[in-house]
């Protein structure tokens, strides 16, 4: 049995809940709001594991060449290091916000999903 990362347990978490009732991969794909867009915030056919590695890896990777550029006095450099770090912070912020809503989603907003009265 292969053993889950950190995060990929959180995914596996969510499907397994998904499939108690009921509730394939495909189904949730399946599911799409008004706007369009897919009712579930998780890509779960991509690890949330790599998704988050590759996107820290490449923070820290423009903040080293933002501090390479400074010492250098290269601020053209500097400035599109900045703005790349932004895009890849932005991309592990929408990475947590995403296992957010569908805690809330799984919690509160499917009537699928039964929970003891508190």
């Amino acid at each position: 049995m292969k053993e889950l990362k950190k995060l990929d347990s959180i995914q596996m978490a969510f499907l397994e809940l998904t499939a108690s009732i009921g509730l394939t991969i495909e189904d949730m794909n399946a599911e799409i709001r008004e706007d369009a867009q897919c009712e579930w915030s998780i890509y779960y056919e991509t690890s949330l594991d790599e998704q988050y590695n590759y996107d820290l890896s490449k923070l820290l990777t423009y903040f080293e060449i933002f501090r390479i550029a400074r010492k250098n006095n290269d601020e053209l450099t500097a400035f599109v290091a900045l703005l790349h770090a932004g895009t890849s912070s932005q991309n592990l912020k929408s990475l947590f916000e995403n296992i957010e809503n569908e805690i809330d989603k799984v919690m509160f907003r499917d009537p699928r999903f039964k929970w003891p009265e508190m």
